[in-house]
């Protein structure tokens, strides 16, 4: 039984490994959210417009191929913020797809939408490696850089500060105590 033991540590070993090297393999992610909507209405002529907007962003380390958006309806009309190729196709119950061939690692698209008949109702956006990820986003006020340095620099130091006390506290209770 002892001889068996190197050789069941060794499977395991590689098998965690194997399993580790999976998990943080280089793989696309795809992100999106949709940053706002506003109905507009528009008294002549009687009509209510509505904008929405949808970014996709691939935030992992390899291209994202045949990625789809995907509309229970075909939206009045859309439009992306840069030139891009992609394809529209319908399914057999009437769903819309957007089709993008691929995206770049860490880069992102931004589909601008208008309606006047329905809203346009998001079911799905995914890509070939698999289903992207709705984010909740919220606006944030962009600060000056020296700013953020001179806030990295408080927190250093307090946690520099806390650091020098934690020590300090661990050596008193060790020489009260006798340890040391």
């Amino acid at each position: 039984m002892d001889q068996l033991i190197p050789y069941i540590a060794t499977g395991l070993v590689s098998l965690v490994v194997g399993l580790l090297l999976q998990r943080f393999q280089a793989r696309p992610k795809l992100l999106y959210w949709v940053p706002g909507s506003f109905l507009f209405n528009v008294s002549d002529p009687k009509v209510a417009l509505r904008t929405d907007s949808l970014t996709i962003q691939n935030t992992g380390r390899l291209p994202a191929h045949n990625i789809e958006i995907i509309h229970e309806q075909r939206p009045d009309h859309f439009q992306f913020s840069t030139a891009l190729e992609y394809t529209e196709s319908t399914t057999p119950d009437g769903r819309h797809i957007i089709k993008i061939p691929s995206l770049g690692s860490q880069e992102h698209i931004n589909i601008q939408l208008l309606s006047h008949s329905q809203s346009p109702v998001l079911s799905n956006v995914r890509c070939a490696e698999g289903q992207a990820q709705l984010i909740q986003v919220h606006l944030q006020r962009i600060y000056p850089n020296w700013l953020l340095a001179l806030v990295g620099l408080v927190i250093l130091t307090g946690a520099g500060f806390t650091l020098y006390w934690l020590i300090k506290a661990i050596v008193f209770i060790s020489i009260a105590i006798g340890v040391a």
